[in-house]
């Protein structure tokens, strides 16, 4: 798209010279790839070790991973490690594309992993306060991690793994690529006002956020809808303004903490 959304994202990364604030740097996609590393390597580890721990071979897959392997399926490929491998892809092309620096910043990665915290608490503290209201079968502390996989009854020790999986694999599909999809299409095929774009884009990757959490075992309802919809707004506000890196960290650190709440002492 001729102008990216985010206009701090796509000019700090063409600073090579000169200082550059934690505020940039943490902007730079190399740097989401190098402070994600652990948890995308622990989660393909975890589902494997997990799933082998009550006999299995693999944790099933998230259903947003899921979907992106539904992608590669149109090209004739498979296999489990392809979503991880487009992750990698995407935070690479977008890191050559935009020519920042290739230096790892082990100091950095600390800062954005108390931003993420940070940033995680309001959000549960919302879930949590909505946990007292009846809003379906299952208690709003979780409900970010419902359509996660089929059916509803996981463990501690899984859920704790399809809460990293969420937070990679959802920001990337409704943050990344679904606001820049949406951004392409109003901004410059139907060329609307900047503005009009860019919370267009915003606005509308919440809304698909929230139906992704609907069918199935899962019907509509409107307090969930609500809920679903403002995380969504939270992460893509988030996203916009922090990157990739810190907003997937926020929603696995979010999905954490729901499950802990919810499932302690039943995995």
């Amino acid at each position: 798209m001729s102008r990216k959304i985010g206009h701090r994202q796509s000019s700090v990364g063409n600073r090579r010279h000169g200082v550059t604030s934690y505020w940039e740097r943490t902007l730079w996609p190399l740097q989401s790839l190098y402070f994600l590393s652990p948890l995308l390597i622990g989660y393909e580890i975890a589902t494997v070790a997990v799933a082998g721990a009550s006999g299995g071979e693999r944790l099933p897959a998230i259903y947003a991973e899921r979907l992106l392997g539904r992608f590669f399926e149109l090209f004739g490929a498979t296999g489990y490690y392809l979503p991880g491998v487009l992750v990698v892809g995407v935070l690479l092309a977008m890191h050559v594309l935009r020519g920042d620096p290739w230096k790892a910043e082990p100091k950095l990665y600390l800062g954005m992993l108390i931003e993420s915290v940070v940033w995680a608490l309001p959000l549960f503290v919302l879930g949590t306060i909505l946990s007292g209201a009846k809003t379906g079968t299952a208690a709003p502390a979780m409900i970010l991690l419902q359509q996660t996989v089929d059916g509803g009854g996981i463990t501690l020790a899984e859920g704790m793994v399809y809460s990293v999986g969420a937070g990679i694999y959802e920001e990337l599909m409704f943050r990344v690529i679904a606001i820049a999809v949406l951004h392409l299409l109003l901004d410059d095929v139907l060329a609307l006002p900047e503005q009009v774009g860019k919370w267009g884009a915003i606005i509308g990757s919440a809304l698909l956020f929230s139906f992704y959490h609907f069918g199935g075992d899962h019907p509509f309802e409107w307090g969930r809808f609500v809920f679903y919809t403002l995380a969504g707004l939270y992460f893509a506000v988030l996203y916009v303004g922090r990157g990739f890196g810190i907003v997937a960290a926020t929603h696995a650190l979010y999905d954490i903490l729901a499950v802990a709440s919810q499932l302690n002492g039943q995995g």
